[in-house]
Order: C-alpha cells, then sequence, then structure tokens
C-alpha cells in the first residue's frame, strides 16, 4: 500500500467503491435526531435517513468530528503505514471540520499530514478527492500531490438546483443566496457552491422542472473549455433519474470520458433538502 494516504469527511459522498478502491479514509460527520446520535453513513444508511427526514417537522442538528476522533483516524493512518496524510475537506466556509482537522493535524508529531480545504462540499469534493487518490496512485509524491489537490481546487466548481431553498436557511449555510428567500414565488434558483461559498447564479421564472435543468446545464457549458478535457461528478438524492438526464444533456458538449455519480450523504442532504441534483467539474 502507498505511503501516503488520503483522509476525508463523509461529506464528500464518495461511492464506497471508491473509497474502497484507493484506500481512503474517511470520518464522518454526525447529526443529533430526536436525541440520538447518528455517524454519517455508518449507523444509519441514507435511505433510512431520507425516509426519517421527510417525518421531522425540525432538522436534524449536525456536528463535525471531535478532536479524539480526528485524532484516532490519524493514527489508524500511521498504524497501516501511511508516512506522509492529505487531508482534503468540507469548505472552511460552511463547517468547522477545516479548523478541527488542523488542530487535530498539529498535535501529530511523527507523521507529515498536509491539510487542504476543499473550498466546496459534497460531489465537488468528492471529485477533488478522487483525482488526488489518483495522482497518489498515479506515483506522485507528496509535494507533487499536494499541489496538484491545490490546483484542483481552485478550478473546482458546482452547479446545483433545490426543491427549495428551506433546509439552507434553517441550517445557516445559504450564503451569499439569503437575499433570494422569501421571493422565490414562481422562481426556481440555479446555484454555484464556489470559492467556499454558496451563491445563486441564475434563475429561472416558471415552475417547469425541466426548464431549470436546462439553465443549469446552460451554465454549467458556459464555465467550460469545450475543446479541453473536463472531469466531472454528478450528485443526486433520491432522484438518479434526473441526475442521468442532466449527463444526456451535457454528455455531447464534453470531453468527459466518465461521469462519476455521487449519491449526496445524510449530512448534506440535511442542509440542502431532497431533491437536489448538481454537477462539479474541473479541468485542468
Amino acid at each position: 500500500m502507498s505511503k501516503i494516504r488520503i483522509l476525508t469527511d463523509s461529506t464528500a459522498d464518495l461511492p464506497q467503491e471508491i473509497i474502497d478502491r484507493y484506500h481512503i479514509k474517511v470520518i464522518p460527520l454526525s447529526f443529533i435526531i430526536e436525541g440520538k446520535v447518528y455517524y454519517d453513513l455508518v449507523n444509519i444508511t441514507r435511505e433510512e435517513y431520507y425516509e426519517k427526514l421527510s417525518q421531522l417537522k425540525e432538522l436534524p442538528t449536525t456536528s463535525q468530528p471531535t478532536p479524539a476522533e480526528i485524532l484516532k483516524a490519524y493514527e489508524e493512518l500511521v498504524a497501516e503505514g501511511a508516512e506522509h496524510i492529505i487531508s482534503i475537506h468540507l469548505s472552511s466556509e460552511l463547517s468547522g471540520t477545516y479548523k478541527g482537522i488542523q488542530m487535530a493535524a498539529s498535535m501529530m508529531k511523527d507523521v507529515d499530514i498536509r491539510v487542504l480545504d476543499s473550498r466546496t462540499a459534497t460531489m465537488g469534493l468528492g471529485l477533488i478527492v478522487l483525482a488526488v487518490a489518483q495522482a497518489v496512485e498515479g506515483g506522485m509524491d507528496i509535494d507533487e500531490a499536494e499541489k496538484f489537490a491545490q490546483k484542483v481546487i481552485k478550478n473546482c466548481d458546482l452547479f446545483f438546483l433545490l426543491d427549495s431553498l428551506d433546509n439552507l436557511q434553517k441550517g445557516g449555510r445559504i450564503g451569499k443566496a439569503g437575499y433570494l428567500v422569501g421571493s422565490l414565488l414562481n422562481i426556481k434558483p440555479v446555484l454555484r457552491l464556489h470559492d467556499g461559498e454558496i451563491h445563486a447564479f441564475d434563475k429561472v421564472r416558471g415552475n417547469r422542472e425541466n426548464k431549470a435543468v436546462e439553465k443549469m446545464v446552460e451554465d454549467i457549458l458556459n464555465h467550460i473549455d469545450k475543446s479541453k478535457k473536463v472531469y466531472c461528478a454528478i450528485g443526486y438524492c433520491d432522484n438518479i433519474s434526473q441526475a442521468r438526464k442532466v449527463v444526456e444533456m451535457i454528455k455531447p458538449h464534453l470531453l468527459c470520458d466518465e461521469y462519476v455519480y455521487m449519491q449526496i450523504g445524510n449530512v448534506v442532504v440535511t442542509h440542502v433538502g431532497m431533491g437536489a441534483v448538481g454537477v462539479a467539474f474541473y479541468q485542468l
């Protein structure tokens, strides 16, 4: 196994086959439902949580990993032979996870840890982690891999649609799209997670779902150099058919070898609500 290992958090929403394939360590965030603590994708599945969420009157409280949990994850990687760790996490604008990771990493003296703020979340974070894992497997040393990771982070973008802004507002993650709250009658916004924050990038009048998807695809294509290779991840929750529709719409226009589908996990769904669909992408 490589002496370079990767740690991320559960908001990366990576498929299990990618986690297993590249030996990625994932530290879960947690949330509380009716007094019980759940660890993201550990003691509750996506499907179980989706069902619970639809029945709750109040949003669950989500929490970042504790210092003890982070240290345990690092120590396990060292025990497995890691000499270098690349630790890539949820945007510091959206969560305190990154600061907690930095503090824990500074306490580890016998291993070289490079902590990176992805400036994104969900399929954006997952796409970055996948890129770095592939680079390490391809033979990059720790300095090369860190530099490559920073380049991917700088170039990664994410556009998405939500059924409602309610969860984002209630959870305090609405960022620069907050001005839209209360003015969305007959309007569906195209949202962008860029440089760590959520922005309202575009908006579609009318309630026709396909119209909003078409507008999001148009906005994505306007941000891509169609002459260059692009790397893409598609995020969805309970609506994979919608995700496939998005791929079919963008596929003819892009030089993309693979569209990686990432089902949105429990912590992220808490803040974005059901029905979310989005595309993360980067070019180098």
